[in-house]
């Protein structure tokens, strides 16, 4: 926890300016800080407002999210669709938005025919995917899958050897 409010401390030195409006009590206490001209006073703020981050921290209040693991749960998420969610943005000022993962390339975790060619299939983050067109080959585990986001929502799944076919992800 010390080490997070440390980490956010240091990126509030680093960072030039916080906008005041967007970011929690605890970070505008710190950003505060900043301001006041005086060495010893300057400290006692630091001191008091990250004691108050690593405490909004502990209850749950505050939730500190480092960019690993946002990139990860995006990946995680691949294939449902979601609201823009705030904190998933790249936090720049800019307006530019890190882009969004449109393919991933994974192994087979487990796999099973559906009939009629289609199949089942899971992945190694655990999402279930299903094809929803028929494929001529079985499909085998640890073998690559590509699954590429479409246009309207649509999905494109193809498994070494094959030819892409519409998927989709059902959990």
């Amino acid at each position: 926890m010390i080490r997070a409010a440390l980490s956010v401390f240091a990126l509030l030195l680093a960072t030039p300016a916080v906008a005041a409006d967007d970011a929690p009590a605890p970070i505008r206490g710190l950003a505060a800080c900043r301001t006041i001209a005086q060495d010893a006073q300057r400290l006692a703020c630091f001191d008091r407002e990250a004691a108050a981050l690593v405490a909004s921290v502990e209850k749950k209040e505050t939730v500190l999210l480092d960019k690993q693991e946002v990139t990860k749960t995006k990946r995680s998420l691949f294939g449902f669709s979601l609201p823009r969610l705030p904190f998933f943005n790249s936090g720049k000022d800019d307006g530019k938005e890190e882009p969004e993962f449109t393919q991933i390339e994974t192994p087979i975790k487990t796999v099973r025919s559906i009939g009629y060619g289609k199949f089942r299939f899971s992945i190694d983050d655990g999402a279930l995917w299903e094809t929803t067109e028929g494929i001529n080959a079985f499909p085998k585990v640890g073998q690559k899958v590509v699954i590429k986001k479409g246009v309207m929502g649509s999905y494109f799944i193809k498994f070494e050897g094959n030819r892409s076919v519409k998927g989709m992800r059902v959990g």
